[in-house]
Parts: structure tokens; sequence; C-alpha cells
């Protein structure tokens, strides 16, 4: 937030591109009866944070989804540690702030900290310089690309529908940088104005491309050959709760983790919180042996906006009974493949409401809802008042909420608090670096 100079009192104004303490020159973008906006043009003070952009065609005036390139890597975190602080004190309430404030990872500031993936880690670490200025770059695994009216692949800018074209793709995985999307004529003769390019790259076997225009996919191979190969297998290493690697079957143009490191980090996190008996925010920690593998048997556990069953599998695994449920019926087929040889599991296709989350909660045959623990993780919207209370109704003794915006989960947290429950471990991921997005992992009891 900034405020023009000539005027401290006067209206504050979003500025993208800018960080806190310097002066910059900036263009308005919007204006609105609830906030105005701004592009930096130019740095006239530079903070000592900001360092070379990782991918300059994010920058300002450019594409949206690489917004924080220019900040270094640890600033980045701890301006998401603001945020996060902000949302839980201002639109989750004093109580919850204090309640989050009061546990053991928040000791050390007052607030949570937010953890860099295991792959930004040691790029960090590393004694090359080069590997650090590059920490949080080749990470995903997944790509989206608009074809211009010039038939280039491009981006939308921030907060509009305009496509701009773009040369590199740096945040992207070494194996969707080698495709050449961006530059290699073999794609340029498959494109046209308009369409929509997605690039996958796998756990297993060789990324593929998907071009859609209109109702019709096509999916390609790495060369750019037409190919009736429609599904991908991710890996997932668990080896820290002692399951080795989990596979899942899914969808080419199915619904996955798109940082590298993310899915096994949640699976450790989520899994964790459910079979500890007191959980901590930092998942697998030094000395944690391997878990039981019938630790969870006959622990009932509702599963919601469970996707492709990526945390159904482990579940599972240890001997829960699961029964999950995902409005996509394609990442429910996904899952049935995954698990289709798995016992005491059901995968169920459906919105969630207040009436799907109490009849999921019917596992045993006289019919009464109920469940020991649940586990949501809800789109950027958030669960809201409804299925919250719906989930509290349950009577589970602990729940675990992943949370995709710190704004809805504090909110959503909030609403927990008011049925009763406690947050007793909290854990913020940066499992989206140079963006301006964080993944927060909130374990919650009856107290």
């Amino acid at each position: 937030m900034a405020r023009p100079v000539d005027g401290a009192g006067g209206r504050v104004v979003f500025v993208r591109h800018a960080l806190p303490g310097e002066t910059v020159r900036a263009v308005l973008t919007d204006r609105s009866a609830r906030a105005w906006r701004a592009e930096t043009i130019e740095v006239l003070s530079a903070s000592p944070d900001r360092v070379r952009s990782v991918w300059p065609e994010a920058g300002s005036g450019g594409v949206g989804g690489g917004e924080l390139g220019h900040v270094a890597l640890p600033a980045q975190r701890t301006w998401k540690q603001w945020v996060l602080a902000d949302c839980l004190r201002r639109i989750g309430g004093q109580e919850v702030a204090a309640a989050v404030a009061a546990l053991p990872e928040a000791a050390a500031t007052g607030t949570v900290p937010v953890e860099a993936m295991p792959s930004e880690r040691a790029a960090e670490a590393s004694g090359d310089s080069r590997t650090r200025r590059r920490a949080g770059t080749g990470a995903r695994t997944r790509v989206a690309l608009t074809v211009t009216d010039d038939g280039r692949a491009g981006m939308h800018c921030f907060r509009s529908g305009r496509v701009l074209p773009v040369t590199h793709l740096p945040l992207a995985v070494s194996e969707i940088r080698a495709l050449g999307l961006t530059e290699r004529a073999v794609w340029r003769r498959r494109y046209s104005p308009g369409a929509r390019v997605r690039a996958v790259a796998p756990g297993v076997g060789e990324p593929v491309v998907i071009i859609s225009n209109g109702s019709r996919d096509r999916i390609l191979t790495a060369s750019g050959h037409t190919t009736g190969r429609r599904r991908v297998t991710e890996v997932v290493d668990a080896a820290g709760l002692g399951l080795g690697e989990l596979r899942y079957s899914l969808h080419a143009e199915g619904f996955w983790q798109v940082h590298r490191d993310a899915p096994a980090v949640l699976v450790d996190r989520v899994v964790r919180a459910v079979i500890s008996a007191g959980p901590t925010a930092a998942g697998t920690r030094v000395g944690d042996g391997p878990a039981d593998r019938d630790a969870l048997a006959g622990v009932r556990v509702v599963e919601l906006y469970a996707g492709a069953g990526l945390l159904t599998a482990p579940l599972a695994v240890l001997g829960a009974r699961v029964r999950s449920l995902e409005g996509s019926e394609q990442a429910v087929r996904d899952a049935r493949r995954t698990l289709h040889d798995r016992a005491g599991v059901d995968l169920l296709a459906g919105e969630v409401t207040p009436a799907s989350v109490e009849e999921l909660g019917r596992f045993d045959p006289d019919g009464v809802p109920g469940a020991d623990v649940v586990i949501l993780d809800p789109p950027r919207r958030g669960a809201g008042r409804a299925v919250v209370e719906a989930v509290a109704a349950l009577g589970a003794g602990r729940v675990v909420m992943v949370s995709c915006d710190p704004a809805a989960g504090a909110r959503d947290l909030g609403i927990f608090m008011g049925f009763g429950y406690r947050p007793v471990a909290v854990s913020a991921l940066d499992m989206f670096p140079h963006t301006h997005h964080v993944e927060v992992v909130c374990v919650l009891e009856r107290g």
C-alpha cells in the first residue's frame, strides 16, 4: 500500500511491484469506491530486498503469475507472514489471532512463519551463487498458456483479459522448459488464436501438451505428435511415513498440486496431523519413526474437497475408513482408479453442502452421522459457515483444514472456534514462490 508523496493523509493506493519503504513512480490502473490500484513504472529509491527479477516478463505491465519475482525469497516469505497475521487478526478476529500466536510455532515472532519448500531450502543453502539466485524457479509441473491473436504463446495480464506473448517460462520445471512452447516452430504450427495450451510434466514419463480450441482437445507428445495417451502417473515420496512411494493415476488434464514438492509435503503434514497424539506444525520431525501400518485402523475419516485422492491414498494404506467427497467427477474417477483395490474407502462425487456432509458421515449401519477426523481442502473461497457448521455437527475430535487463501482460511478458523474447536498446530507453506499465494494447514481439536 502507498500514499501520494504530496499528501500523507490522502487515499491509500495498492501499488504492484513496489516494496515497503520504496519511493516509486506509478501509474493508476484502476479506481473504484473500494480501492485504487497502480503499477510501478520507475523505482526512485529501492528496498534492500529488491533483486533482479527472475522473470522480467511478469514485471510491471507484464503477465500475471510471477508478481514477486523481483523480491528476495526470504522477504517474500516475511511479507506472506505479515499477510497471514493480518488476515487472522482482521478477518478471523482477535480471539483467532491470539489462539494462533500462542502456538509453539509462533513463539519466536508472535506469528506463524512461512516455510520454504524443500527444493527452495536446498537452493538457498547452496554454496553456488547462481543456484541461490534461481531458488524458487524450475518448480512448476503444470503450465497454462493462451495463444495470442498473432499465434504466439502468452499469458494474461494481471486482472485483464489481454494476452501478452512470453518468451521464457522460468518458473516451470526443466522438462517443460525443454519443450520450447514459446519458441519452437513445431508448436507454432499447431497454435490458433485464442487456443489454450497446457503442459504437464508428470512424475513418471515424458511431458504431454494439451491444446484446447473450443470444445476440441488435442493431446500431444513432447515432440508435438498426437498421442492416444490420456493418463499420467504421479509419484509421491511418503518415506517419512514409512509408506515408500505412492503412485496416482490421473487424467492428463486432471488437477494436481503445481509445485513439485507440494504433494509430498502435504501428505506428510496432513497424515501426521491425523495419526499423531500431539500434532505439530512441522510434519515429520527428526526422530519420528515410520507410521504403524495399522495406525488408523477403524478410524472414521471424512474428507471434503478430496481432489484425485492425494490424501485419501495414504490414509487408506494406514487402515482408515475414509468417505470422501469431491465436486469434479473426473477427479473422483482418477481417485477410484488409484484406490480400486483398497477396502474401506468410499469415493463420492458431488457438491460439498451441509446435507452432503451429514450424509458422508453415516459410516455405520445405524445411519447416525459421526466421524473421528474431518479433513477439508476447500477452493479459494473457503468452506463457509454452513459447511463448517455441518462439519462441527459430525462431532469429530480433530479437524485438519488446508487453505489456499489466508483470508478465507482465517474466516473459517473463526467459525470453527465458535463451535468449540481450537487450533493446536498451524503451518504456512510457500508452495507458490514468486507469487502472493501461500498455503496454510491448520489442525484443530475440540476443546
